[in-house]
């Protein structure tokens, strides 16, 4: 059994990109995501009842951290990941299609005269990679949770999950001294 999940960093992230300014940041793994996951992959697996590849639960928008577009949990996926989902759907039905056509083999005493060869599928895809890059991490006060974002960003942040606006969380930190004489 192969499985799909969102490669993380070593502290736990995971990398989301804007589908509108293409950004990354990065977020906790959300409860939301094996959803989104088994929305994208019942796209590209051919074989499954409509009735069974969906989540009986609403997906919830997503914020970007950066320019506050919103969009569905599943647009939110980098360019590897999203190809990497594609390419394990597409293997997972490879497999399913092999399984079916083999039965026949497999039961060859009842139909001796098959029409077709199955030919075994290649192996499923590896896993990504944990994902190396390290940002600067910031707490969001509203939802207390924890996000990761560009070092060189410095204007105000929008909450990924409920949208508030965060303003002087760059992280950078402004330092007065004042000496006084005695």
């Amino acid at each position: 059994m192969a499985w799909l999940e969102l490669p993380r960093d070593k502290a736990g992230f995971v990398r989301r990109e804007c589908p509108r300014c293409q950004r990354n940041f990065k977020t906790r793994p959300n409860r939301h995501d094996p959803g989104m996951l088994q929305r994208l992959l019942a796209g590209y697996f051919p074989f499954e009842n409509v009735h069974e590849a969906y989540t009986a639960e609403e997906l919830p928008a997503w914020h970007c951290l950066y320019c506050g577009h919103r969009a569905l949990p599943d647009a939110w996926l980098t360019p590897d990941q999203s190809a990497h989902v594609e390419r394990m759907a597409r293997s997972w039905a490879n497999h399913v299609r092999y399984e079916q056509l083999a039965y026949v083999q497999r039961t060859l005493s009842q139909n001796p005269h098959p029409t077709f060869v199955s030919v075994p599928p290649e192996p499923l895809p590896r896993p990504l990679p944990p994902d190396e890059e390290v940002l600067r991490t910031l707490p969001m006060l509203c939802c207390g949770e924890e996000v990761q974002a560009s070092w060189d960003w410095d204007a105000p942040l929008v909450c990924p999950r409920c949208g508030a606006h965060h303003g002087g969380l760059s992280g950078r930190r402004q330092v007065n001294l004042e000496f006084v004489q005695e």
